[in-house]
């Protein structure tokens, strides 16, 4: 069965982005995974719980601080490709304002290159695309609109177990998706949506099948 692997930097990202769209999917029965490249012991509780309200199949955390982040983290991200087996990674855009969100977004690309190589990997996985999300920077000129009007209570819920974050920002992340929630659904003429971009891999690894096709249509 088709999967999905949402790749994170930080516990809460995954609710703030795509709680909505991950709930919708899981409702759907296709499986979703959350992978978080930080976390420490009282936040990754929290997400633990955010992922409950959110259906997530398999969770990996992490125990790393919230700024170290950086490209030695493509074999962890390689891994959970090769035991998740997603269709399709949704992870952060790289027009975040947030540097940790940017960098996560560029490690999730070349890990999906690398996870596609069978001359490495005996158990290589193809992802066929990656969808990337707004957390807090909206994308300018989003590609896909995913309806979450059913799920959006499910989201809010898991946002609401980010106690920690909420506290420290007096509950602007609540907020924030509220109104984003509520204007990507006025633009796709439904009641509430998640915005994301949509990234081809760039090579998707040497002699697949699929590198070749009869036809463009």
């Amino acid at each position: 069965m088709s999967s999905i692997l949402v790749v994170v930097a930080h516990p809460d990202d995954e609710s703030l982005g795509a709680g909505g769209t991950i709930r919708k999917h899981a409702d759907l029965g296709i499986p979703v995974d959350v992978h978080c490249m930080t976390g420490n012991e009282a936040r990754n509780s929290e997400l633990k719980a955010a992922c409950s309200h959110l259906g997530v199949r398999n969770l990996f955390q992490s125990d790393r601080d919230d700024f170290a982040i950086d490209m030695s983290l493509r074999n962890e991200v390689i891994g959970a490709i090769l035991k998740s087996r997603p269709k399709i990674v949704i992870t952060h855009f790289l027009g975040d304002y947030n540097v940790n969100h940017q960098q996560c977004a560029q490690i999730v690309f070349d890990a999906v290159e690398w996870a596609s190589h069978i001359t490495l990997f005996e158990n290589a996985h193809r992802v066929e695309r990656i969808y990337n999300m707004e957390v807090n920077t909206m994308i300018s000129r989003p590609h896909v609109f995913v309806d979450v009007s059913k799920t959006y209570k499910y989201a809010i819920g898991a946002i609401k177990e980010h106690k920690s974050q909420l506290q420290k920002t007096d509950f602007f992340y609540e907020k924030l998706y509220d109104a984003r929630t509520r204007l990507r659904g006025a633009q796709s003429k439904c009641e509430r949506a998640e915005a994301f971009s949509i990234t081809l891999p760039e090579h998707a690894g040497p002699f697949y099948k699929e590198n070749s096709v009869e036809s463009l249509l």
